[in-house]
């Protein structure tokens, strides 16, 4: 694979050449600092952008375009990632050497730059029945999510830790957000995202030069990025004392979320380490830790899952169970902890886990994303290419592991207790 960065006024372009894949993909970000106000804003402009424009006056219209362009696909969506929020538009498309239209490229990818350039916005207010589209079906996702144990624990838990951090900010928001955008507050959304820092990212089989003067050709915007964007890691800091935070829902089950803060962590600490770590206590399967002593021995839930969120410093353990045995989950979690500090995981579980990550990773290779998140994660975060990291795998030890138990402080365990007793098995 041949990477190429190519740098313009307003926006950097970074082109994957491979003729591994018969498609090619384009993603267009606009990164700036995660604000809670912003987040319900991006995410409706994700949606709304990538439905209509001044061209194409609907979906129906968009679609009609992209079938035309070879069953193209075109589509917004909204990240959070650690400090930064990262909206992005992402265009999939044949590579041109299986179409007879000579025209074909610059065709196909003139059609982003018209959705992100010229939205559907008149007398500075974005049309207003693709605006009423796209704000019922944001409704009812959020109306969806809100029936959703886990993710509303996991919210509310995030919430607790604090309000503040950007660790909270859900992409979705709520529906009282969401009823207080406008069409004329969201082009005011419009006008700060366009302004926002840009980049874009290409991979395919393609002539990466004419790749570069075609974007160039159509991504006039005139805005020269200056702003300076803050670190990717959110600074959870970690409380003096563990709070225990206890509230009742309409839900049957009983939900426990416990969040622990990582400290001082290095770079290979972050990259590979802490996973290995989470791979073992409870992020790997049926034979972890906490799967072991929660499911297994005890028949407490049905599952139970440790999760690593690298740029907002955090593990997070979250499981179902009855209420009656909360105090009891938390005592079995807390002998797992002690059980990886003592090292008690062998050397064949260790090699295991290092085999299905680097089967992970390899499995990245055989799609266009996978290659594409990891160039544009080594841009962000210099984050090592997957041969890099396949290499630093390899040197993992037990000791490490066994070390990097200090570094995991316990921060707030929060239970949304449920009606009845119903998540055991």
């Amino acid at each position: 694979m041949e990477y190429r960065k190519f740098e313009y006024p307003s926006f950097n372009l970074y082109t994957v050449k491979t003729n591994r894949f018969k498609t090619c993909q384009m993603e267009i970000i606009f990164k700036d600092e995660a604000r809670r106000e912003d987040v319900m804003l991006k995410t409706f402009l994700a949606d709304i952008m990538s439905d209509c424009s001044s061209k194409y006056h609907t979906r129906k219209d968009v679609a009609r375009t992209l079938e035309e362009y070879y069953q193209a696909s075109f589509y917004g969506i909204t990240n959070k990632t650690g400090n930064l929020m990262m909206t992005s538009f992402v265009l999939n498309f044949l590579n041109p050497k299986y179409v007879k239209d000579k025209d074909y490229l610059d065709k196909v990818l003139e059609l982003p730059f018209e959705m992100i350039l010229n939205p559907a916005i008149k007398a500075n207010e974005f049309d207003i029945r693709n605006f009423n589209i796209v704000k019922n079906r944001l409704s009812d996702e959020i109306l969806s999510v809100g029936e959703n144990i886990n993710q509303v624990s996991l919210k509310k838990a995030l919430d607790k830790l604090d309000s503040h951090s950007p660790s909270s900010y859900g992409i979705l928001g709520s529906i009282e957000e969401l009823e207080h955008i406008s069409p004329k507050n969201l082009a005011d959304a419009y006008q700060d995202l366009i302004e926002s820092s840009c980049d874009i990212y290409v991979i395919g089989d393609l002539d990466m030069d004419l790749v570069a003067n075609i974007i160039f050709k159509y991504f006039k915007n005139p805005v020269v990025k200056t702003k300076e964007l803050p670190s990717l890691y959110v600074d959870n800091k970690t409380k003096s004392r563990v709070r225990n935070i206890k509230e009742s829902s309409h839900f049957l089950e009983t939900n426990l979320v416990q969040i622990y803060s990582l400290e001082n962590l290095n770079e290979k600490e972050r990259i590979t380490t802490l996973h290995f770590y989470n791979y073992l206590l409870g992020g790997g399967g049926l034979n972890t830790k906490l799967y072991q002593l929660l499911r297994e021995k005890n028949s407490l839930c049905y599952g139970v899952k440790s999760r690593y969120l690298k740029y907002d410093n955090l593990l997070i353990i979250q499981t179902s169970i009855d209420k009656e045995n909360v105090k009891k989950a938390q005592k079995l979690i807390r002998q797992a902890f002690l059980e990886m500090k003592m090292g008690k995981f062998s050397e064949e579980e260790l090699q295991y886990a290092k085999e299905s990550f680097i089967f992970s990773l390899n499995l990245s290779l055989d799609n266009q994303a996978g290659i594409l998140n990891n160039y544009i994660f080594h841009e962000l975060d210099h984050l090592p290419f997957i041969e890099e990291r396949i290499e630093m795998i390899d040197d993992i030890t037990k000791e490490e592991i066994v070390a990097i138990s200090n570094k995991i402080k316990p921060n707030i365990f929060f239970v949304l207790e449920g009606e009845e007793n119903h998540g055991t098995n």
